[in-house]
């Protein structure tokens, strides 16, 4: 068997490359997450402070409620 047969760096080299392409996809995707997490958290801490507001004003306007 000649020694081109054995000879995998180039493939060893490409699955290297691909496997960074795809951490590279990965992280950029997992960053994107993140982000659109932070944002839903926003929004639902805003909310939440919304609803005490409103809260508040309800048992203003109508002290028998709860």
């Amino acid at each position: 068997m000649s020694e081109q047969e054995y000879d995998t760096k180039p493939t060893l080299e490409t699955l290297l490359e691909r496997l960074a392409q795809m951490d590279e996809r990965l992280s950029a995707r997992l960053e994107r997450i993140e982000t659109q997490l932070d944002r839903v958290a926003s929004a639902a801490y805003e909310t939440r402070a919304d609803v005490r507001e409103l809260k508040g004003q309800l048992k203003e306007h109508f002290p028998f409620v709860k």
